[in-house]
């Protein structure tokens, strides 16, 4: 029997219960597999000051975990593993994974088939997720930044969300890896466009795999004084300026405009843009 092998990447900031319960429903998933699979687990946690990496040597000794610098955030804490993962082995598939997704038992079967019936190593594919009132909460998105919602079908999308993430290694090899210009948010819908640019396909799961709630953290909160949204405005976690040049490359100039001149706007009028929707990159 032909063995996959596969490498998960996972990077992790200071939600410990978090963490700990999205690695348990990751491991009951890869066990409804079966046979036919190996998986290694990287993860990096970025310095986390609630014990996080400790409870996850003590609770997944299994896992290969790694301390960062604390400055790495999403996207150059995902790179980190992932350069971790490519010196270890040479892996069939690179599988992201957020530590918030609660997976559902099935989930990694139907990402595999979902892999399987489009090509395989023709395609990236992404995992879409609901709330936990069985609303969409991370899709993927058409052109036109419409959310794609799951219908039973394969259906293929042009923004994709990092939450978990199939890549087969010859996405790898032509693709590569992160790009760091990114810090934080921005990476994974990035990522997506290079894909599509080297001529594979991103393809969305039929059905949800998985519970994530919508995260409406705003990074610059009504009743914040200027100076404290100027800090956000500007801080690695929240800075326009990567996203900008995500949406200038693959978007257009007007968009990548519009978007930065928003962000400025709401730090002078916090109220007017009180309900932006940071799940999107524009």
């Amino acid at each position: 029997m032909e063995i996959r092998k596969v490498a998960v990447l996972i990077t992790v900031f200071n939600r410990k219960k978090t963490t700990l319960a999205g690695l348990k429903t990751l491991k009951e998933s890869i066990s409804k597999l079966g046979k036919g699979y190996t998986f290694d687990i990287f993860l990096v946690d970025d310095n986390s000051p609630d014990g996080t990496y400790e409870a996850v040597k003590n609770n997944f000794p299994e896992v290969f975990a790694y301390q960062g610098s604390g400055s790495l955030y999403w996207t150059r804490g995902m790179q980190l593993a992932w350069e971790k993962a490519l010196s270890n082995d040479n892996y069939d598939y690179f599988l992201w994974f957020n530590d918030d997704g609660e997976l559902y038992a099935d989930a990694l079967i139907t990402l595999f088939k979902t892999s399987d019936d489009n090509g395989s190593n023709s395609c990236v594919v992404t995992g879409a997720f609901c709330d936990h009132n069985g609303e969409a909460s991370y899709i993927g998105m058409d052109n036109d930044e419409q959310f794609i919602i799951p219908n039973g079908t394969y259906q293929k999308v042009a923004i994709m969300f990092g939450n978990i993430v199939l890549i087969p290694q010859k996405v790898c090899e032509a693709v590569g890896t992160m790009n760091c210009i990114f810090t934080h948010g921005g990476g994974d819908n990035e990522y997506g466009f290079r894909v599509q640019q080297k001529g594979f396909s991103v393809i969305q799961t039929p059905i949800y795999i998985g519970v994530v709630d919508n995260h409406h953290e705003h990074p610059y909160f009504e009743g914040k004084t200027f100076c404290e949204r100027w800090k956000y405005l500007h801080s690695p976690k929240y800075s326009p300026f990567p996203i900008f040049y995500y949406l200038f490359k693959y978007r257009g100039k007007w968009r990548a405009i519009k978007y930065i001149a928003s962000r400025y706007f709401y730090l002078f009028f916090p109220k007017t843009f009180k309900n932006i929707d940071h799940r999107t990159s524009s």
